[in-house]
């Protein structure tokens, strides 16, 4: 995916609010009708397709909310959750030590340790969170975002490592990369234990691996 300065996509967003239409946006900015489309999606416009297009997707994404009204998460199934989450973005051993996830997604990480807490029963004393910001992020304002948002006082926070901008949109409204760590070995080998468990019911048959190529 060819990422673009995030200034253009702030000239993009800038135009759209005033009505322009996606295709008037790509030939003033020379960026293709796909990446314009991609970052105003939000936006509302003044075309009634592209409009319907956006409903429709609402609607999709509304049809299945209620399942997640209509159960508990008891400390069981947080603890399912959180080894399917650390399977995706968690820290693996031996390249670590302690439980360690990362992501800039700031709702997945709240829910990881949020679920973290719920299944675990976890000591908030242990918990160490560490960001990689931009030199461009105001740096007291984004550790009281990540502490208000996660539940942990500043003092529980490593100096942050900066970086400079790459100038290039990955997200919008990047917050930084945000690492939550906890300090107990014997809970990351039980996390892993419990998803490389689930793994293990889908295994082919035989346990034969299915050969590439």
């Amino acid at each position: 995916m060819l990422f673009h300065d995030q200034s253009t996509v702030q000239k993009a967003r800038n135009e759209r609010k005033k009505g322009i239409s996606i295709q008037k946006i790509e030939t003033k900015l020379c960026v293709s009708e796909s990446s314009v489309s991609r970052w105003v999606r939000d936006i509302p416009g003044t075309a009634k397709q592209f409009n319907r297009a956006r409903q429709r997707e609402n609607i999709l994404k509304l049809e299945l909310q209620d399942l997640t009204k209509n159960f508990n998460i008891d400390e069981d199934l947080a603890k399912i959750f959180v080894s399917l989450l650390y399977w995706c973005e968690g820290s693996k051993y031996p390249a670590g030590s302690f439980v360690a996830f990362s992501n800039s997604d700031w709702d997945l990480v709240k829910t990881f340790l949020e679920l973290l807490r719920k299944g675990f029963k976890i000591q908030e004393n242990k918990i160490r969170v560490h960001l990689q910001l931009h030199s461009t992020h105001p740096r007291q304002k984004m550790t009281k975002f990540w502490s208000d948002l996660l539940r942990i006082p500043t003092n529980q926070f490593y100096k942050p490592t900066i970086t400079e901008p790459t100038r290039r949109m990955k997200r919008l409204d990047y917050k930084g990369t945000c690492t939550v760590r906890y300090y107990d070995f014997k809970l990351l080998l039980k996390i892993i234990g419990l998803y490389e468990s689930l793994s293990n019911r889908y295994e082919p048959p035989n346990g034969e691996v299915p050969k590439s190529g």
